[in-house]
């Protein structure tokens, strides 16, 4: 088959899978709704056939929303006015200044060549890497981006088939090691949109109660992760690890000693986090004060970020994540998260214990990743959810950290964007994929069921 006939193809299965879901979703009264799911399921199907580049989807979607009458250029523009976008741009920022100076993979290197002596031992120095690492770079899509990097060196070093247990396995350690304690730090790309729908409810952005809260559960994925990887691919792995050490230590012996550069963007980047976790003490909005001291990078004070470093921010990210928080705002116009909730309200009223309303909502986000994008969920739903939880005379923070967790579940690479750049490795194959996620899913949900019935009743 062409190229040509591929596109062609796969505009025709976008289109098609948006028709099924507008005719689903039909509602006689109110014509908008099927159109505003015809073309939000159409781009997030483009998203994933990748049927026009990133940014050209997400404007198109925008525009779409526009001429059709759904929205109004304010209403579908108002992303860019919220802390989200920018914040994502100085976590890009740093990251290509850590990958410039190249602090990431010497934090990410030590963390191996000093634990990772066998398989399950290098699964844990990856989420401890991934830990050190997440800490001074607030984006996983970027640390998603640094670890894939290292962990393909590896795959390649090592001459690992694609798609073999081997190759699975350490793409796989190196992607939980990424994302998975990306669950404990703000501003990361769901939770900070979700909390900031909510902050004039009375809940907080706190950088520390935010970390002490998901802590407990970030700590039993990490161990359920690490389970799961060691049973499904440590023994063939195993057999490439005096290999994968050696590739380790000779990258880190390359790099001789850490630069004087090294230092100044340890110091910047903690300085940024300091900003964004005291925002109590300065009494400026965290999210601006994050900012603004990675724009310090600029600088004379600094002098590491130039002018060629801004042509390294993946800007079609940007566009892609506004454009998700569009198909939230859109929607709450539109009414659908009151409807959405209106079907959650019942069942969370029978369940009557926070075990099981965490359970729910977990389960809701989980659902939701299969229409929406998380950024897309978390901006339509986050609302809802902390209504219904203060309705029910419940804290409204389980319910909403548990819908984060779920929102961070999936099948298919598809439906998250870190997940998206780890399939592109091509080490992974995807029935194995299916298989590790559809596990840490349900292990997901016990941990959820542990943390609501035991640690939440603690803090809460």
């Amino acid at each position: 088959m062409t190229n040509a006939m591929q596109t062609i193809k796969k505009w025709a299965m976008a289109a098609a899978i948006g028709a099924t879901g507008a005719f689903i979703m039909h509602d006689p009264g109110n014509p908008k709704i099927a159109l505003y799911w015809f073309e939000t399921i159409f781009a997030i199907a483009g998203f994933a056939f990748e049927i026009m580049p990133l940014f050209a989807t997400a404007v198109l979607l925008l525009m779409a929303y526009i001429v059709t009458g759904i929205a109004t250029p304010d209403l579908a523009f108002v992303g860019w006015t919220t802390p989200i976008p920018w914040v994502c741009m100085c976590g890009m920022l740093i990251g290509v200044l850590m990958e410039k100076t190249r602090l990431s993979n010497r934090i990410a290197l030590l963390a191996i060549t000093r634990i990772g002596r066998t398989p399950l031992r290098l699964y844990i120095a990856m989420i401890v890497a991934g830990y050190a690492v997440g800490a001074i770079i607030p984006d996983v899509i970027t640390v998603t981006i640094l670890f894939m990097a290292i962990a393909s060196g590896m795959c390649s070093a090592m001459k690992l088939d694609k798609g073999s247990k081997a190759a699975t396995t350490l793409i796989m350690a190196a992607f939980f090691g990424a994302t998975v304690p990306a669950t404990n730090y703000l501003p990361n790309n769901v939770g900070i949109v979700g909390l900031l729908m909510v902050k004039d409810m009375g809940v907080p952005i706190q950088w520390l109660s935010f970390f002490i809260e998901n802590i407990a559960f970030a700590l039993l994925v990490g161990v359920a992760c690490v389970g799961i990887l060691h049973f499904f691919g440590s023994k063939e792995l195993g057999k490439y690890m005096d290999q994968c050490l050696e590739h380790a230590s000779e990258n880190l012996t390359a790099m001789g000693s850490i630069t004087r550069d090294e230092k100044k963007t340890l110091a910047l980047t903690t300085l940024a986090l300091a900003a964004f976790a005291t925002e109590t003490l300065h009494g400026i909005p965290g999210y601006y004060a994050f900012c603004a001291v990675v724009l310090l990078g600029f600088t004379p004070l600094f002098n590491l970020l130039k002018k060629e470093d801004v042509g390294q921010v993946q800007f079609s990210i940007l566009f892609f994540i506004v454009g998700c928080m569009a198909i939230g705002i859109v929607a709450g116009s539109l009414g659908i998260p009151a409807w959405m909730a209106g079907k959650i309200v019942p069942y969370l009223e029978s369940v009557q214990s926070l075990a099981g309303s965490s359970l729910l909502a977990y389960c809701t986000g989980i659902l939701a990743n299969f229409a929406l994008t998380p950024v897309a969920a978390a901006t339509s739903l986050s609302i809802p959810l902390a209504k219904i939880a203060t309705t029910l005379g419940m804290d409204i923070k389980p319910l909403l950290y548990s819908f984060f967790y779920g929102l961070d579940q999936f099948l298919f690479p598809y439906e998250l964007a870190a997940a998206l750049i780890m399939f592109a490795t091509g080490y992974v194959r995807m029935r194995y994929l299916m298989l590790i996620m559809a596990i840490r899913m349900l292990c997901g949900a016990v941990a959820v069921w542990i943390v609501a019935s035991t640690y939440w009743q603690w803090i809460f």
